[in-house]
């Protein structure tokens, strides 16, 4: 019989249950999307996703992503996409640097950093993508008439 001399396995088997709880409950689940596409706070959290398996430091205390781009009209710049920026809050530099700007499709999950037309990729991405979609019964070929409004040439 195997006997352990401390209990702390117990807790860090308690740890990372809670973590993946965690995690499960941030997952954005099929139910949750509807039919006629996503939340602005559901594309958040597929661009969060997106972001991930780049190079930004996602955690750095100073980083924000700001949601609430519209045009002078109080429209999305981009129509059937969600556009989003994402900075960095220099504390020590007392100043804002802006690392992208970001449009995530309503109806795919499709996510672009539109300033360098780069389309963002990954396995994690693309099964979210997938979920989406099958909600949605939009692909993305269904946008290639609203990807060309972004400015980027690019077809995935």
């Amino acid at each position: 019989m195997l006997k352990l001399k401390s209990p702390s396995w117990l807790l860090g088997l308690a740890l990372a249950g809670s973590t993946l709880v965690a995690c499960a409950s941030d997952a954005l689940q099929p139910a949750q999307i509807k039919a006629s596409g996503l939340t602005r706070e559901q594309a958040e959290r597929v661009l969060r996703v997106a972001l991930k398996h780049q190079d930004y430091q996602l955690q750095r205390p100073g980083v924000f992503i700001d949601g609430d781009l519209q045009d002078e009209n109080g429209q999305p710049p981009h129509p059937g996409y969600y556009d989003f920026s994402l900075g960095y809050n220099d504390p020590k530099a007392g100043a804002t640097e802006y690392w992208g700007l970001f449009s995530v499709s309503l109806n795919t999950g499709d996510t672009w950093e539109i300033n360098s037309c780069k389309r963002l990729d990954g396995a994690e991405l693309r099964a979210l993508q997938r979920r989406v979609m099958a909600r949605t019964g939009k692909t993305l070929a269904d946008e290639k008439v609203q990807r060309q409004g972004l400015g980027c040439e690019e077809e995935p």
